[in-house]
C-alpha cells in the first residue's frame, strides 16, 4: 500500500470551498483519487511519500 500527501477542495455549507491537505493510504495513485472523490473531494493533487516517513504516516492517515 502507498502514502499519499492530497490537496484538495471540498464543498462546505451554503456553497462555500475549504481547502483541505492530509494523507491517504491506497494501492495506487488512481484508487487514492477515487477515495477522495467518494468524500466529495474536487481539484485533487497527490503526491506520494517515501520512506520512513511514508511508513509512520500509514498509521495516522486521514483515509485508508
Amino acid at each position: 500500500m502507498a502514502v499519499f500527501k492530497f490537496r484538495a477542495y471540498t464543498e462546505g455549507k451554503e456553497d462555500e470551498d475549504h481547502y483541505e491537505k492530509g494523507t491517504v493510504v491506497a494501492r495506487d495513485q488512481a484508487d487514492a483519487r477515487d477515495k477522495l472523490r467518494r468524500e466529495r473531494f474536487t481539484n485533487i493533487k497527490l503526491k506520494q511519500m517515501r520512506g520512513v516517513a511514508a511508513f509512520m504516516r500509514q498509521f495516522t492517515a486521514d483515509f485508508r
